[in-house]
């Protein structure tokens, strides 16, 4: 019984367990398995997040092209009572803003042009359209509004055009030349009536921290309404 004793105790004290050595490379493997996780779940959430971004870019610019191009293939000369010479589809043409005549609602029993105006907020960058509705004048005149009618949001965080940056807006004659502008000049009267295109270019950024690239989309408009068949890319 003593001999079985004296076995059974040295067993007992040979089984040692994890020394200090074999616990700190477990320690230190466990420490690597974790940082690589965490390394792998950091750089998935952070591309997830620059693709919702950069998406959330693309859409808001792909909505704001659809309204500008839509309102802008409407545009139309008005009649004028006093004049054989119709006024021209331009009020005015900036780099930054336009205000134009236009028939959107062509479904309707008498349809109305209405005066139309885009313009971007210097504080929000926010793109905006404003309209001022048509009243008839006789049969075939119209006198409009001096107070807005109707204004909504187009497009949000438009990066607004500096230095060398692509303009909102370029101007084109039927020949495919353009109409060159200055920062904050409009064309004139006599320049107003050679546009036959407009080039709309929306170069936004809807992610305010900046962790996705700024979408451009570029699209050239051209005017059914003037007869002009074909521009020169």
């Amino acid at each position: 019984m003593i001999r079985v004793r004296r076995r059974l105790a040295g067993q007992v004290s040979g089984d040692k367990g994890l020394g200090v050595a074999e616990l700190v490379v477990a320690i230190s493997l466990l420490a690597v398995l974790m940082t690589l996780v965490v390394s792998l779940v950091v750089n998935v959430s952070r591309t997830f997040t620059r693709e919702a971004s950069a998406t959330d870019s693309a859409n808001v610019a792909a909505l704001g092209m659809r309204e500008v191009t839509r309102v802008i293939r409407a545009g139309t000369e008005i009649p004028v009572q006093t004049s054989v010479v119709n006024d021209p589809v331009f009020i005015l043409a900036k780099p930054t803003e336009v205000t134009m005549y236009a028939y959107l609602d062509t479904s309707a029993a008498s349809p109305k042009p209405i005066m139309v105006n885009f313009s971007v907020n210097a504080t929000t960058g926010d793109l905006q359209e404003t309209r001022w509705d048509a009243t008839p004048v006789g049969t075939r005149f119209w006198s409009f509004a001096t107070t807005s009618t109707w204004q909504k949001l187009v497009a949000r965080k438009i990066i607004a055009p500096t230095g060398t940056e692509q303009t909102l807006f370029s101007y084109y004659k039927s020949d495919g030349t353009e109409m060159n502008l200055a920062a904050g000049a409009s064309l004139t009267a006599a320049q107003l009536r050679d546009v036959a295109a407009v080039q709309v270019s929306l170069k936004v950024q809807a992610d305010v921290t900046g962790r996705a690239a700024p979408v451009l989309l570029q699209n050239t408009v051209g005017i059914p309404n003037l007869g002009v068949s074909r521009v020169a890319s």
